[in-house]
């Protein structure tokens, strides 16, 4: 069972930071889970959102506001750099969810590079990189083609020799594909989720969803297992609430393993470790290895 960091370690240290892998490295994880985006000026940088997010972003002291939306791919990464995100924003509701996370005050939104360079620092040859490209098919004003996303990503982790360390994730399985197609060594991780603020599979509607490179879920008996191998995947990563046994054992039998997120309870992480899925993505490692430890 592999211990993957999401976002470094987002239950303990702000999401997606230098502060944040440090802390999921020193927590000895497996791998470490971070978003990329590209700015205007054709930076690789680690952020979840498309925009920056006003829990979690300051400048000169203040909360940004969410009108307008400040778009990375609209903004330069020194541009970018002006803004802290070393703590949340105590208001919302996304500062509820973790409670624990330890305000790391001066952190910025890093380039992809720093994360590799903070690797090199700490002589880390081990740890994966779990890369999600963060496209959308149905937001081409707020994001990069995933095949353009996907070749910037390729060319640095080829310059700095971290290709064979990665692999890549993504809700938009266009940029997959491309992936299967440009770097086929490279695990290709399909990402999917039912729900109000994202359904990029969207069972029982006409045509294939804008999502699935083409793939239309209801071909297969609304099964997403059956889905990825469709698409030639062979690593799905579901999220961990719609994940049940049975889908684990079919997407065993078709040779595709299983990465359920994210779950950050120990009921929750013993539930999907019953059902072997092949690794956890989780904002409390700390939890995780700790429940480990006592059901080796």
């Amino acid at each position: 069972m592999q211990v993957i960091g999401h976002r470094g370690a987002a239950g303990l240290a702000p999401e997606n930071t230098l502060a944040g892998f440090r802390k999921a490295l020193e927590l000895g994880v497996d791998g470490i889970e971070f978003d990329v985006l590209l700015t205007a000026d054709g930076e690789i940088v680690v952020h979840h959102n498309f925009a920056l997010n006003p829990d979690i972003a300051r400048i000169g002291g203040k909360w940004i506001q969410s009108s307008p939306p400040a778009v990375i791919g609209k903004m330069t990464f020194k541009e970018i750099r002006t803004y802290d995100v070393g703590r949340i924003n105590p208001s919302s509701s996304y500062c509820a969810r973790y409670p624990e996370q330890q305000p790391a005050d001066g952190e910025r939104i890093p380039a992809l590079r720093e994360i590799l360079s903070l690797l090199k620092e700490r002589d880390d040859r081990q740890t994966r990189l779990w890369i999600e490209i963060k496209t959308s098919p149905e937001e081409h004003e707020m994001t990069s083609h995933p095949e353009f996303v996907v070749d910037a990503v390729i060319r640095l982790l080829e310059e700095e020799r971290f290709l064979s360390r990665a692999r890549f994730l993504s809700f938009d399985w266009r940029g997959l594909v491309h992936v299967h197609r440009t770097a086929p060594a490279m695990p290709a991780i399909f990402l999917s989720v039912s729900s109000l603020n994202l359904d990029n599979i969207q069972h029982g509607r006409p045509g294939p969803s804008p999502w699935m490179a083409g793939i239309d879920i209801d071909d297969y008996n609304g099964s997403v297992p059956a889905a990825v191998s469709a698409a030639g995947g062979r690593h799905w990563a579901p999220h961990y609430m719609s994940l049940t046994l049975k889908h684990v054992e079919e997407a065993h039998s078709l040779g595709i393993k299983v990465y359920a997120w994210t779950p950050d309870s120990e009921g929750d992480m013993l539930r999907l470790m019953k059902m072997k899925v092949d690794a956890i993505i989780t904002n409390r490692p700390d939890i995780l290895s700790k429940v480990l430890q006592r059901n080796p």
